[in-house]
């Protein structure tokens, strides 16, 4: 890896974030769609993992809304290869009518199995401070009390002995953008985040 970018302030704030002595020597599976938050994170982790002779298993979810979901799935098997790590892939059981709510708990369904599966203590996610924001938003919009207005949880249970990690939530969506054109890595632009029949993008 070049020392340009291994020594990249991104990688220096996730390490900051999340330390790699809290990781070190152990299975992460970190959930990539292949957009640029999560690419950039499977990057930045992937440098981090070296440091820390820890192993990281790319995880990716196809929701098979859009014709496009094949080739993002192939993209991201690409990455997985490109930066050395194992993949794991699953997908709707069918297709249908789903909504954003179905959507989460089937992908984070899927991300606990593949962490049993794998043996991985933790599975880490790409939500950045933009996510925050929205979802702060979002439950404004829903008549949420107090307790809403927290937003995002940094880190919670996922299942037994595996903890959900959301390093990146003091990062701006733009910040790893610019991290992956500086080390000229493409990434996927997901056409459905522009379908405002979504909540949270009406509110984008």
């Amino acid at each position: 890896m070049d020392p340009i970018v291994s020594d990249h302030p991104l990688v220096e704030q996730l390490e900051s974030s999340w330390p790699v002595e809290q990781w070190q020597g152990l299975t992460v599976v970190v959930a990539v769609s292949g957009g640029a938050d999560s690419v950039g994170l499977a990057h930045a982790l992937s440098i981090l993992a070296g440091r820390g002779q820890a192993r990281l298993v790319l995880a990716h979810f196809d929701h098979q809304w859009r014709d496009t979901s094949v080739e993002d799935a192939h993209f991201v098997e690409q990455l997985a290869g490109q930066l050395g790590w194992k993949i794991v892939q699953g997908q709707v059981a069918k297709t249908g009518v789903q909504n954003e709510e179905m959507a989460r708990q089937q992908r984070y369904a899927f991300l606990l199995d593949a962490a049993r599966s794998e043996g991985a203590r933790f599975v880490v996610t790409a939500h950045t401070a933009d996510d925050q924001a929205e979802t702060i938003l979002h439950r404004i919009v829903r008549g949420t009390g107090l307790a809403g207005l927290a937003g995002i949880r940094r880190a919670r249970s996922l299942g037994p002995a595996v903890t959900l990690i959301r390093p990146l939530l003091a990062v701006r969506r733009e910040e790893l953008v610019d991290y992956l054109e500086q080390i000229e890595q493409p990434f996927r632009e997901d056409a459905s985040n522009r379908d405002i029949e979504f909540t949270r993008n009406r509110i984008r």
